[in-house]
């Protein structure tokens, strides 16, 4: 068996035009949907994914408030700033770019962005609802998890999914979304404790893989025709890797292109998710 690859920058241009077209329809009706985009001190790798962002937003109407900070800002004056940016009502959404300073807490940080302009899907509100029937927002990364998920046809409901590494942007809420009442799979969070982590994987429908560890899954790991995404990254030796081993692609039917970022859908999702927002509050 060879992988069927996922097309992720073809995608990603289909969800570019998408976002084009809503853009177009809301500025008919007078509204420029608006990023504040937050981000505390100069790190270099932090400063690519911020422009590169605001490219895209460019791209599709979307307007960009960008608010860069210094990186000795207290916690203090960096919630001031984002009560401000909440309380601005010609903002749709805010993002703070992560990880931030290490004396910096980040959950209270997340916490202070309002359940309505949360466009990371971090808030606690947000990240509850993806246990049920409706979630209101989705983590970026995670969307584009699941758009991939659909392309392949495979029924999620009683699925068995692994999904490796626990942390806040990606493992923590795909488990809350793919077992929650709105994909009903059957989901085992993998992380450095697991003692079956070979087990696990051997009986899993679907692996994601989101550990940060370089090339941490390989073949004997994984079903024959599971499907495999990789979002997980890594720069051993100044090379980027991701968590799975090229040569899954031999066993996996579907698969995310090896040693590739997933960057381009988390992207697309954040574009589709400051439109969400700025569709409902309309509707409200």
């Amino acid at each position: 068996m060879t992988a069927r690859f996922f097309d992720l920058d073809a995608l990603g241009l289909t969800l570019l035009e998408e976002s084009k077209g809503r853009a177009a329809a809301l500025m008919q009706k007078g509204i420029i949907p608006c990023l504040a985009l937050v981000e505390v001190g100069d790190d270099p790798q932090s400063a690519t994914y911020v422009s590169r962002k605001i490219e895209d937003c460019k791209k599709v109407g979307i307007a960009v408030q960008k608010i860069v900070l210094s990186e000795t800002i207290t916690q203090a004056d960096l919630l001031d700033q984002i009560l401000q940016l909440d309380r601005d009502t010609s903002i749709t959404g805010i993002l703070v770019q992560l990880p931030l300073p290490a004396h910096l807490n980040e959950g209270q940080v997340l916490q202070a962005i309002s359940a309505e302009k949360d466009v990371d899907g971090l808030h606690p509100v947000n990240l509850m609802s993806l246990t049920t029937s409706d979630p209101s927002v989705i983590p970026c990364t995670v969307r584009g998890i699941d758009a991939v998920l659909q392309q392949t046809g495979l029924v999620l409901e009683g699925a068995n999914v692994a999904v490796l590494g626990r942390g806040r942007l990606v493992g923590g809420p795909a488990t809350l979304l793919l077992s929650g009442k709105s994909r009903n799979a059957t989901v085992t969070s993998l992380h450095r404790k697991s003692r079956n982590f070979k087990d696990v994987l051997r009986n899993s429908d679907v692996i994601i893989a989101a550990a940060g560890s370089a090339h941490l899954v390989i073949p004997d790991m994984v079903r024959a025709g599971a499907v495999v995404i990789d979002v997980g990254m890594s720069w051993p030796e100044g090379s980027l890797q991701g968590d799975v081993h090229p040569a899954v692609a031999e066993i996996a039917s579907w698969m995310t292109p090896p040693d590739r970022s997933f960057g381009v859908m988390t992207r697309m999702m954040l574009l589709k998710t400051v439109l969400d927002l700025a569709e409902k509050r309309i509707a409200a």
